[in-house]
């Protein structure tokens, strides 16, 4: 399972690499991961991150100042079936060149389910979420109602040390459009791979590479290169009572 992963991970990104006329950019992408237990049947989380290319990568030489491309906050509840099964709605913020004049702000609200099992060795993950999106056009002054497909794998597993607190995981996520008259029907494509510490039952960081790409035109594809640096939290609020 781990090399179908990881063979699926990197045909992808050869073959968007090699065949399209794209952007390429490198830089940081922090991230907060929060969740917390409110009882048997119910989770909320707290999802927030940045994302800034730094470099031209096809330019290096092309040298500019830090640029601020997203900035996303997501607030979700969460409903457990069982350890296995959940369900999950969202509020979605979002904002696309941060301090520019062309900025545009996205409003969203996604339902999603997602299923987890395990091996002897390795715990998976699969999401399937529906975003419907309202994205502000700043040119006409609308803000139409659109709406994609996404589905995502994950895994983890530990790594032995001598504090048995690492792990390594990763995940790919495929977007899909499903409205009318979408520009492209595969229109993104995120995959990440990071090496995980837990500190302690609550806190755990997670440092490693992201590779996000979006259509923007028939051949055109932005590649974005970011190192990820995410502190997760967890509180438990059963254990008080």
């Amino acid at each position: 399972m781990k090399n179908i992963f990881f063979t699926h991970c990197l045909i992808l990104i050869n073959s968007l690499t090699l065949n399209a006329q794209s952007t390429y950019v490198g830089g940081l992408f922090p991230t907060i991961d929060h969740t917390g237990k409110i009882n048997k049947r119910f989770d909320y989380s707290l999802y927030y991150f940045g994302a800034f290319p730094i470099i031209n990568i096809k330019s290096p030489d092309n040298s500019k100042h830090p640029d601020f491309l997203l900035f996303y906050s997501e607030q979700a509840f969460t409903y457990n079936v069982n350890p296995k099964f959940s369900f999950t709605g969202s509020y979605v913020y979002q904002r696309e060149n941060v301090t520019k004049d062309n900025y545009s702000n996205e409003n969203r609200v996604h339902i999603q389910a997602t299923y987890k099992h395990s091996t002897k060795t390795i715990n998976l993950k699969h999401r399937l979420r529906f975003d419907n999106r309202f994205v502000h056009n700043r040119t006409t002054g609308e803000t139409p109602y659109t709406h994609r497909l996404r589905y995502l794998i994950g895994l983890d597993f530990p790594i032995k040390s001598k504090k048995n607190n690492l792990y390594f995981t990763a995940y790919e996520e495929a977007f899909f459009n499903t409205f009318k008259n979408a520009g492209a029907a595969y229109e993104e494509n995120w995959a990440y791979a990071a090496i995980g510490v837990k500190l302690n039952d609550k806190n755990k960081i997670e440092t490693g590479p992201l590779y996000i790409t979006w259509n923007t035109g028939t051949k055109n594809w932005f590649h974005q290169f970011y190192l990820q640096f995410t502190w997760i939290s967890y509180v438990d609020y059963t254990r008080n009572k």
